[in-house]
């Protein structure tokens, strides 16, 4: 499932271009995989809560693989941002469920190891997805590309279907009606979400900002969608082999340095981006934003699950996770009008400001989750 998250956050923006949108065009098409995320994150917290997580897993692979196939017969950006907008509801309840089932396995004191080896899984399909998909769609098209996510996603769904214990929903949890989950949520924890909850929002505004910019500087500079790849697939190597650090920081010294060292990294890399005008130099520039990412392995899920109650956890994690993929929408979207606006070079050191910003409200006031030895 990692492979294909990685795979089409490569394919999406570059057959949008090639399907012939517009910069503006293509970071709408590709913030839909966000407002898909934004969407499904209510119903699959309340999902696993009443189903169990297994099923929503299930549900949400079987998701992946049929829009894969709907995909590779697009032919205008409009399809594709349909089938952008259902790619992302299948990443966002794959991600929320095997959240839930982690939470519920791992005490709080090795969370941060467990949750960021899970997030080094998922780079690795960063690493691999982007890779396969440059070459696939070097050699063949980007239909082919599409059905390579499919077959990954069949893949999976098998995976899961044998080998994953069932989780049902716990009998003492309390069942709100969707409607009323978030207003309930928000107000029994209003510090946490106006505090941790925007610094997570910034967080993941730069990352879906970071994975939008990349193949639109590439395009602009020269790069074949191949060279594009490779350079994705890099950075993801990068940040893939940090993912223990991010562990071994959260669980011994605090999920706030982790934080910190992600919103900078990130930042840093996207601010030395624009001044690149060829792929070595763009390939540094990505891969110093590709280390931020890595040292920063699961700091969103773990600090979710640490602010979870165990009898609500599902419901919780569900608006967590709808407030931090508000990020993964608003991000292309600020993109797309800066770079409009004010041409592409300026969407750089725009979206960097916002990690400044969110380094700031951690440094001010977050309060570490880490529980004392």
């Amino acid at each position: 499932m990692a492979v294909c998250q990685g795979s089409v956050l490569l394919a999406l923006p570059l057959f949008a271009l090639d399907l012939g949108a517009g910069i503006g065009v293509t970071a709408i098409v590709f913030s839909l995989r966000g407002l898909g995320n934004m969407a499904i994150d209510l119903p699959a917290g309340w999902a696993v809560s009443r189903f169990g997580d297994k099923t929503v897993m299930l549900t949400a692979v079987g998701l992946m693989f049929v829009t894969a196939l709907l995909a590779s017969q697009a032919t205008s950006p409009l399809q594709l941002g349909v089938a952008a907008f259902a790619f992302g509801a299948a990443v966002a309840s794959w991600l929320l469920a095997r959240l839930t089932h982690i939470s519920d396995k791992v005490p709080v004191m090795h969370r941060g190891k467990a949750i960021s080896t899970m997030a080094g899984i998922q780079r690795f399909g960063s690493l691999v997805g982007p890779v396969i998909t440059g070459f696939v769609v070097h050699q063949y098209s980007f239909g082919h590309a599409f059905y390579a996510i499919a077959i990954f996603a069949s893949l999976t769904l098998v995976i899961v279907a044998f080998t994953v214990h069932t989780k049902p929903s716990h009998g003492e949890q309390q069942h709100h009606s969707i409607l009323k989950i978030v207003p309930h949520i928000l107000k029994d924890h209003t510090r946490i979400f106006a505090t941790a909850g925007v610094a997570i929002l910034c967080l993941t505004m730069i990352r879906a900002g970071r994975q939008l910019l990349v193949p639109l500087w590439g395009e602009h500079i020269g790069l074949t969608a191949n060279e594009t790849g490779l350079i994705v697939g890099a950075a993801a190597a990068v940040d893939m082999l940090l993912f223990p650090i991010a562990g071994y920081v959260m669980d011994n010294y605090g999920r706030r340095y982790t934080a910190l060292a992600c919103l900078g990294g990130i930042a840093l890399g996207l601010l030395a981006m624009p001044f690149t005008h060829h792929f070595y130099s763009f390939m540094f520039a990505v891969m110093i934003a590709g280390a931020g990412n890595g040292l920063g392995s699961g700091i969103n899920m773990t600090l979710g699950a640490d602010y979870a109650p165990e009898e609500i956890r599902g419901q919780f994690l569900g608006v967590w996770r709808l407030v931090s993929d508000t990020g993964s929408l608003a991000g292309p979207v600020v993109i797309g009008y800066v770079a409009s606006l004010l041409g592409l070079f300026s969407a750089f050191p725009f979206i960097a400001s916002i990690g400044l910003l969110g380094s700031a409200i951690v440094i001010f006031t977050v309060k570490e989750t880490l529980p004392k030895p």
